[in-house]
């Protein structure tokens, strides 16, 4: 064989490889739709990206910003056709739904050889299959009852976060006599909602809580410890700033990183933009319980599905995904910068900061562990509870009382 003819093949050679290892990559291809575009949540989610790079996958990032607008997009692709490789949601009913409605690919392959039963806590194993098959990939266990708050304003003050809200009342008048806001506030209906349900643990009881969100009991949810929880949401009004209306979450995180407003109660994705703004917890900022909560764990946890396909590599690659997603080390870098617990029981916390330690200890007795509206209702009952709460918010006129009554009615005309 002479030179020209061997450089010939060397080439056609050469060429056959690269050839093959594109074919590879893009069989490696996801394509992910999330809402997770704040500053912590996008350095959490690269971690993931990066992960998947390195274990020959090619990620497509189609962020979509805000969880309701993301949930409609990945819908709008499935119903026309070009459904993408993997969709984030909130786990609870609508997941349920998806996975009855058999637009979900089953993970149980993956489940089985993972020992994902035995490693995730039984309230994710529960909401995470559907007649007995996994659905969903968990990446997070958010506790949407935290208590945020500067250290500055606190020292400065000279108040305690409160344990109750009757202690908190008086430590809010100290703080607004010296010209801070008291109670940070996004005016959205699903902050609006968050921020009732910590008041009606602790000024209504974890187990009216309970009865509601997990019995679904009308007569509970109209009962005189719900109005004495809406009375008490009501008093929180005079502590929020007239420029709550419509503000994302995140940037009022940030009033409380740097010294606007003494407190926040917000999930502990909040964590995720005082560690982007540089802040440390126990230092410029402390995290607390909300008021009557030290014993509840309110569970939002976040989770990655993928949608039924039918080229095989590229369900290949769907599963090369949720295995990155389930590792436990990986889950544990992931959480570093979201600011919440690893699903899986087996994952090592230790290197996790004070807050998560914290919340480590509460959420890991079951009977501490209580679920959010998604875990509880279907996405519609979901929004006519929101909508109800901001409606309560808005309208100082709105009774107490009649706020209760339709709380009752809602759940008793539940779908769940």
């Amino acid at each position: 064989m002479n030179f020209p003819q061997r450089l010939l093949l060397s080439v056609a050679f050469c060429s056959a490889i690269s050839a093959a290892a594109a074919g590879s990559a893009a069989a490696q291809t996801v394509d992910v739709i999330h809402w997770w575009t704040s500053g912590g949540e996008s350095k959490a989610i690269k971690v993931f990206a990066d992960e998947y790079k390195k274990r020959g996958g090619t990620w497509i990032d189609s962020a979509v910003v805000g969880g309701t607008a993301a949930r409609q997009a990945a819908m709008n692709r499935i119903a026309g056709g070009d459904a993408p490789g993997a969709i984030q949601w909130n786990i609870g009913v609508a997941v349920t739904n998806l996975a009855k409605e058999g637009l979900l690919a089953d993970l149980d392959d993956l489940a089985a050889a993972g020992k994902w039963q035995e490693k995730l806590p039984p309230l994710i194993v529960k909401n995470a299959s559907y007649d007995g098959h996994f659905y969903a990939v968990p990446t997070d266990i958010h506790g949407d009852n935290w208590l945020w708050y500067s250290t500055k304003i606190f020292q400065e003050t000279g108040v305690e976060p409160p344990k109750s809200w009757d202690e908190f009342f008086p430590i809010a008048d100290k703080i607004k006599a010296k010209g801070y806001t008291a109670l940070g506030l996004g005016g959205e209906p699903w902050q609006e909602a968050l921020l009732f349900r910590s008041v009606l643990i602790g000024a209504g009881g974890k187990e009216t809580y309970r009865k509601v969100y997990v019995d679904h009991d009308a007569a509970a949810a109209g009962g005189p410890e719900m109005v004495k929880a809406f009375e008490t949401f009501g008093k929180l009004r005079p502590y929020v700033d007239q420029g709550s209306a419509g503000r994302k979450w995140n940037d009022t995180t940030i009033m409380v990183a740097t010294n606007k407003a003494a407190m926040q109660i917000m999930g502990d994705w909040a964590k995720g933009e005082f560690a982007a703004a540089g802040l440390t917890p126990g230092k410029e900022f402390g995290c607390a319980r909300p008021p009557g909560n030290q014993d509840a764990y309110v569970l939002t946890v976040d989770v990655f599905a993928f949608p039924k396909l039918d080229d095989p590599e590229k369900t290949k690659a769907q599963k090369l995904l949720a295995e990155v997603m389930m590792d436990p080390a990986t889950q544990v870098a992931f959480n570093q910068f979201k600011g919440a617990l690893p699903p899986r029981m087996d994952a090592d916390v230790g290197t996790l900061d004070i807050c998560s330690q914290e919340g480590q200890k509460v959420m890991s007795k079951v009977e501490n562990q209580l679920p959010n509206t998604a875990l509880a209702f279907s996405s519609d009952v979901e929004g006519q509870l929101q909508d109800l709460i901001t409606q309560f918010w808005t309208n100082p006129e709105m009774k107490p009382e009649e706020a209760a009554k339709q709380f009752s009615e809602i759940v008793a005309n539940a779908d769940i």
